[in-house]
């Protein structure tokens, strides 16, 4: 349990920029770094996560310490990731002042904006034969990021990313298990 709460509190004190930041940290430590995951049960597990109502690293931490250990490692794992920003809020709390009119601080954090997106595509690349390993898989990544991004830019109307998410989520069911009953193959 302690492996696991050093795990998950480092992969929460460098998290920056949110939920999806925290892939590429839990891919290499939970999946490369100690194999408790594949990089396939990591994709489930960050899918279901961003379905779930919530913080999504908080989701994500809970799912896939849950995956490697139970409850009591989904428990030990979650307060692992979310005291590096508790602790860390309190601190700019108190120094509010300070960090919201600091040029260097608000450098540095752009600095780790671009740093965090690097690692974003990387994890992207690396999970794209998971998440995205056959025609159907691509033909939704295209049309999701279709709607998400093209969309908005051409006709000024976003979309929630909610409702490409549960459409996709039918649209997969009624794929592989309503018209595969037909074919006699679930």
């Amino acid at each position: 349990m302690a492996t696991i709460f050093a795990a998950t509190f480092k992969i929460g004190l460098f998290t920056f920029g949110g939920g999806l930041a925290m892939i590429p940290f839990l891919q290499a430590e939970f999946s490369e770094k100690r194999g408790w995951v594949s990089t396939e049960e990591l994709a489930n597990v960050v899918a279901a996560a961003q379905t779930l109502p919530g913080v999504m690293a908080v989701n994500t931490s809970l799912l896939t310490c849950y995956r490697v250990g139970g409850a009591a490692a989904a428990i030990v794992g979650t307060v692992g990731a979310i005291l590096p920003s508790f602790l860390v809020l309190i601190l700019v709390s108190v120094f509010y002042d300070a960090f919201i009119g600091n040029a260097y601080v608000r450098g540095a954090l752009r600095g780790v904006g671009g740093a965090v997106a690097a690692m974003f595509v990387n994890t992207l690349i690396k999970m794209r034969k998971t998440n995205v390993g056959d025609w159907w898989a691509f033909a939704f990544f295209i049309v999701a990021f279709a709607l998400i991004y093209v969309v908005p830019l051409v006709t000024g109307v976003e979309i929630n990313v909610i409702f490409v998410i549960l459409g996709a989520g039918l649209a997969g069911f009624l794929i592989f298990h309503v018209a595969d009953r037909g074919r006699g193959s679930v």
